[in-house]
Parts: C-alpha cells; sequence; structure tokens
C-alpha cells in the first residue's frame, strides 16, 4: 500500500468513526426526544383526563340540579293548583250555604266593617234575589249608636257581597275581593292544614 492509500484508509477511518459518532449521538437525541415527548404526552393525556372527567362531573349535577328544579317546579305548582283548588270549593261552599246561613254571613260581615256616621249599602246581583227585603234595615237597627245604614237604590257591580258606601268612599266587600285581599293568608292557612 503506498503512502496515498494510506492516508486515505485513514481518513475513511476517520470518516466513518466520525459518522458512527454522529449516528450514535443522533440517535441518543433521538431517544431523549423521544422520551421527551411521551412524558410530555403522558402528562397532556392526564390533564386532559383530569378535565374531561371534571367536566363529566359538572354536566352529571348541572344535569341532576335541572332534574331537582323540574321536580320542585312540578310540585309547587301541583301545590298551587291544589291550594287554589281549595279555595274555590270555599267560595263554592260559601256561596251554596241556605240563605239564612248566607243572610248571617253577610250580617257579621256588614257589622264588623260599618263606619261611623251615615253610609249605603249597594247588594250584590246575585245576593239581592237571596236576601229579605229588609235585610239592611234589620242589620242597620243592630249597629252601635253613631252608625246607620240605608239599603242603596242600585245593587253593586259585583256578583257576591256587598258595597259600603260613605260619603266620599266605598269599601268593596264582594267575596271575590275578600278572597283576593286575603289571598297570601288563606293560601298559608290552606298549605299548613294540607302540607
Amino acid at each position: 500500500m503506498t503512502g496515498l492509500d494510506k492516508i486515505i484508509n485513514e481518513i475513511k477511518e476517520e470518516s466513518d468513526q466520525t459518522t458512527a459518532e454522529i449516528i450514535k449521538g443522533g440517535r441518543e437525541k433521538a431517544e431523549e426526544i423521544a422520551a421527551a415527548a411521551e412524558k410530555e404526552t403522558a402528562a397532556a393525556e392526564k390533564e386532559i383526563s383530569s378535565k374531561a372527567e371534571t367536566t363529566v362531573k359538572q354536566i352529571k349535577q348541572r344535569a341532576a340540579d335541572g332534574a331537582d328544579l323540574i321536580k320542585r317546579r312540578a310540585v309547587l305548582a301541583a301545590k298551587q293548583e291544589i291550594i287554589q283548588e281549595t279555595l274555590d270549593e270555599a267560595k263554592n261552599k260559601l256561596y251554596s250555604m241556605s240563605d239564612n246561613d248566607y243572610a248571617d254571613f253577610l250580617e257579621k260581615l256588614i257589622l264588623k266593617n260599618a263606619d261611623q256616621g251615615e253610609g249605603s249599602v249597594s247588594i250584590g246581583k246575585e245576593d239581592e234575589k237571596r236576601l229579605p227585603a229588609d235585610f239592611i234595615s234589620q242589620v242597620s237597627g243592630k249597629l252601635p249608636s253613631g252608625k246607620t245604614l240605608v239599603k242603596a237604590s242600585d245593587p253593586a257591580d259585583i256578583d257576591h257581597g256587598v258595597v259600603l258606601r260613605y260619603e266620599g268612599s266605598a269599601e268593596n266587600l264582594s267575596i271575590d275581593e275578600l278572597f283576593a285581599s286575603k289571598s297570601d293568608e288563606l293560601t298559608d292557612i290552606v298549605k299548613d292544614i294540607l302540607f
């Protein structure tokens, strides 16, 4: 082998050795990158899984809360319907009292709400038929001194109950108005009884 061939062989051996070292270094670097990527992937998978689990829990909780709200609304609506039916039934029982009992009820209502001075009483259209002709004079005779009532010439623009009129004022004592004005109180009473 000549000197040139020897130099070429040395260069080739050195080149092969350098190439092997570069390839080895590249493989090591690739393995490091792959290991780091695997760690990052595992961490990302864990984070995504944790977020997904939290999201699923939140969705399930919202669904349960929504279902509970729907149930509570349905129960509340049913209770309100039962309460309203009970109040309507109470009003109908009042309307269906015997004429004497109904007259006693209206008498007590008028006596309780009569003001000082002279006033007039307009009777509801439906009640006008049920009450004796001298009903108001009988009630007026039971009022304490200083209170007087006369029957108004025209019926009240209500079906059941009376309207008391005094100079400059009127008090609507219709059955519908009485129930409406005491709605919250009556609702609470019915609710306590039923539930």
